[in-house]
């Protein structure tokens, strides 16, 4: 019973293989490489925000925080664009 259940299951996923059920489009591609960019500033720059609030240290943080957020969404994006080619 349990095999059985395996072998169309396997079916199944080689049948949605071939109708290109996984090809990704432009705006799959787009909304993934936006969202990996916007994300990690946004996170960098909330970091900043909370150790400057924590520290009493104005802006230290929060531009130390800001540059690594940006170095982080350009490396994950040069990540995704090699892996594409």
């Amino acid at each position: 019973m349990k095999n059985d259940l395996s072998e169309r299951l396997e079916q199944k996923l080689k049948k949605a293989k071939t109708n290109n059920l996984y090809k990704n489009n432009g705006y799959s591609i787009g909304l993934k490489i936006s969202m990996d960019l916007i994300s990690s500033i946004i996170v960098g720059v909330l970091i900043g925000l909370g150790l400057d609030k924590i520290f009493l240290t104005k802006p230290i943080f929060f531009i130390i925080f800001l540059v690594l957020g940006i170095i982080t969404g350009f490396y994950s994006l040069f990540k995704t664009m090699k892996k594409l080619n």
